[in-house]
């Protein structure tokens, strides 16, 4: 199994390669992510409260809330960002246990797939060894006992010809009376 260069990595993150290592710093950057989220939900519920009551003189039914959405609309995201990121951090710890376990598992599969390989192109071999002995037993019991001649091969007579007359072309095989 081939180790990762160690050395390419900042010396900051080089014990995030350790499994339990990651699932702490993955656990805290969780609890972090938790906090701001709720601290950033507070704030929005502030501003909600705070902006939508702000009734100006000549205001129409709604327009307090519309102008209350510009603002709450970049607090609505960094709530998303907070949620995603805690989901992230999540995701990370379970993405790089399942890494280390398919990376472990790796040299085992490769050798049980080699196996297999080996296995069928015996089988293969066997297959068409019996092939050829099921070919030569129907020969015999055909009445063909007698070993090829020289030049001649399986399903060919050494002169090549073909018995009946001969064709000479497709036009041959149809009536020439014309129409």
């Amino acid at each position: 199994m081939t180790d990762i260069d160690v050395n390419r990595l900042p010396a900051d993150y080089r014990p995030l390669l350790n499994l339990e290592a990651l699932s702490r710093w993955t656990l805290d950057r969780q609890r972090e992510h938790t906090e701001d989220l709720a601290t950033y939900e507070a704030t929005l519920a502030a501003f909600e409260t705070a902006l939508r009551s702000q009734h100006v003189p000549g205001d129409g039914r709604w327009a307090a809330r519309r102008r209350a959405r510009k603002v709450e609309k970049h607090l609505k995201a960094l709530v998303r960002a907070s949620q995603n990121a805690v989901e992230a951090a999540k995701n990370v710890r379970t993405a790089y246990a399942d890494h280390v376990r398919t990376v472990a598992a790796l040299p085992a599969q490769r050798e049980q797939k080699a196996l297999n390989k080996a296995a069928r192109r015996q089988r293969g071999g066997e297959l068409a060894a019996q092939s050829l002995n099921r070919t030569v037993e129907v020969m015999r019991s055909a009445g063909r006992t007698e070993e090829p001649a020289e030049g001649e091969t399986a399903g060919q007579s050494a002169t090549g010809s073909t018995p009946g007359p001969p064709v000479r072309g497709i036009s041959d095989l149809f009536d020439k009376k014309g129409a």
